[in-house]
């Protein structure tokens, strides 16, 4: 009779164990399970993050420049501008050569975290195909808050 209890408590021990192991097995699946999700969220978070981290450009890649062009640029409040500066563009041809150069200036609230166009005109001559057209963020300087990290966009053109 005791020689069966012991028999019926150790299936029942094996049992519980053999469950415990499955729980936990399940557990570590949900705990995987979320972890994947955490990462996916970060990877499609960091993807948003970079696609805003430029300001928008009404010049677009592949865009032929005819002289005078107009450049727009859109901080989305990304880029933050300086006594109404939010930086530079520089036109350079497939040879290297600098063609035209502007600063990116507005007439709007530029003291604000909220989108805000700064333009510039490029006047250029050029028996050149293509080029790259850069602009660049005005990063500002010293040591404090005010001094940021300096940024650029390029993008390729033709004329």
């Amino acid at each position: 009779m005791m020689k069966v209890l012991k028999i019926k408590l150790l299936v029942i021990g094996i049992a519980v164990i053999l469950m415990s192991c499955k729980d936990n097995a399940n557990d570590t699946d949900k705990l995987k399970d979320n972890e994947d999700q955490k990462t996916e969220q970060k990877a499609s978070s960091k993807e948003k993050t970079d696609r805003l981290e430029i300001p928008t450009v009404n010049i677009q890649e592949n865009d032929k420049l005819v002289s005078p062009a107009v450049l727009k640029v859109n901080s989305q409040g990304l880029w933050f501008a300086s006594e109404g500066e939010l930086g530079f563009v520089q036109l350079i041809d497939e040879h290297g050569a600098e063609l035209a150069r502007g600063i990116l200036t507005t007439k709007e609230n530029w003291m604000s975290s909220e989108p805000v166009e700064f333009s510039t005109t490029l006047t250029f001559t050029t028996t050149a195909k293509k080029g790259t057209l850069i602009v660049h963020n005005n990063p500002g300087e010293g040591d404090g808050e005010e001094a940021g990290e300096e940024k650029r966009i390029k993008i390729q053109v033709s004329f």
